[in-house]
């Protein structure tokens, strides 16, 4: 079997990618070690219109769930901080559904696919990466291909055997639990929830994700490592002993529980080699606070199979002519993503009486444009009156260029 581009990995990364190449007029194989696309689900499940905007790739309606036009944060002494726009601009979706039309779609548009098919090497020729084997229902299968592309998430087999992220740090891990839960109290349909605090959700926060008038995933990440219990009894303590969580989760009855690991560490230093791309969790395509991924690997992906194709038709996958994606994609989030990084640092160290302090003075608008990487205006000296330890941190996020 051969092919232009064999993509490994059939998340919303991978199948980006895929879509975006056989638009362009690309021969495509989607291999993925799940026998059921989109099972299990391990994310929150909430996407904005955004990535799969730029990405021309439409949310499929089957999958969406409930719109959702803003959120709440609140701080650890539960101080809201709320944004609301008039209209919906995310929705929180079905994985199952979501990824297994993606995957459908770039069938329709040609592609081929293998389900249960395990990659366990890449074949190299003349120094270069040129297809891969697979076991697949007990037999072994190799492909040759001209790019290969790996999008098979944060435990990247590809990544590993290309040499382009031998490990994970654990610091730049982020473990998360989450149950589904029916009977979930919920005051506002269409607003996210997420719940701040070293106390319930150390380097991370827990959310509440309405699917519908009474139906929720609960969930948390922290930081790997970090805090004195694991993600698991974090959430279970915010779910019985926080004043909110046993509120609104007080006849809430979970029908399912969900387990993952997300990469904050940022992108890798390197994502091209001579015949390969890697994308999404497996490129580190992920916000470093918020811990979002399937936004930006749509946008990612969308750009890996342009610009792969494009590659081919030329006659060149070399890592110097694969790098214009690189070029591209880091031109639209590198620098969000390197000033997020610098951000984490800075807010592992925030006390959370100070974190309290910032919410009284910050908007919802101020927290959307903090996290895209974009300054915002706010009174230091008010700030200062009220705690020192405040203007520091204040300071801190005007020498990361976060405040004018």
């Amino acid at each position: 079997m051969k092919y232009d581009l064999v993509v490994v990995g059939a998340g919303p990364g991978g199948t980006s990618t895929a879509i975006s190449a056989l638009k362009a007029g690309g021969k495509v194989l989607i291999m993925d070690r799940k026998t059921n696309v989109g099972i299990p689900v391990q994310c929150g499940e909430a996407v904005g219109k955004t990535g799969p905007g730029l990405a021309e790739i439409d949310i499929p309606e089957r999958c969406i769930l409930n719109p959702i036009r803003g959120f709440k944060i609140f701080s650890p002494n539960m101080t809201p901080v709320v944004y609301a726009r008039r209209e919906a601009d995310g929705y929180i979706i079905d994985r199952r559904v979501f990824d297994k039309e993606l995957l459908a779609r770039a069938c329709e548009l040609g592609a081929d696919v293998m389900v249960g098919a395990n990659v366990t090497e890449l074949i190299y020729r003349n120094g270069r990466v040129s297809g891969v084997v697979a076991r697949r229902f007990g037999e072994k299968v190799e492909v040759e291909a001209e790019v290969v592309v790996g999008a098979d998430g944060v435990n990247s087999t590809v990544a590993r055997l290309s040499g382009l992220r031998k490990f994970l740090k654990i610091r730049d891990l982020d473990a998360s639990a989450q149950f589904e839960m029916v009977g979930v109290k919920i005051e506002e349909v269409d607003l996210m929830e997420f719940y701040l605090g070293n106390r319930i959700a150390p380097r991370g926060y827990i959310w509440v994700f309405p699917k519908s008038e009474n139906r929720a995933n609960v969930g948390i990440g922290i930081g790997a490592g970090m805090g004195e219990k694991t993600a698991f009894e974090y959430l279970m303590d915010f779910v019985k002993k926080h004043p909110r969580g046993k509120e609104i989760c007080k006849d809430a009855k979970p029908i399912e529980f969900r387990v993952g690991a997300i990469p904050l560490g940022g992108p890798n230093p390197k994502n091209v080699a001579d015949g390969l791309m890697l994308v999404g969790d497996a490129a580190g395509q992920v916000h470093p606070i918020t811990g979002g991924g399937i936004g930006y690997a749509m946008v990612c992906g969308s750009i890996a199979g342009r610009v792969a194709v494009e590659c081919i038709e030329k006659g060149d996958t070399s890592e110097k002519a694969l790098s214009k994606y690189e070029a591209l994609w880091r031109e639209r989030y590198g620098r969000e993503f390197s000033q997020m990084l610098a951000l984490r640092e800075v807010l592992e160290r925030t006390e959370d009486e100070v974190l309290d302090e910032l919410a009284k003075i910050l908007t919802g608008e101020n927290v959307v444009e903090l996290t895209a990487g974009k300054k915002i205006g706010i009174f230091l000296k008010t700030a200062a009156k009220r705690n020192v330890k405040l203007l520091k941190l204040l300071n801190e996020l005007r020498r990361l260029q976060l405040i004018q």
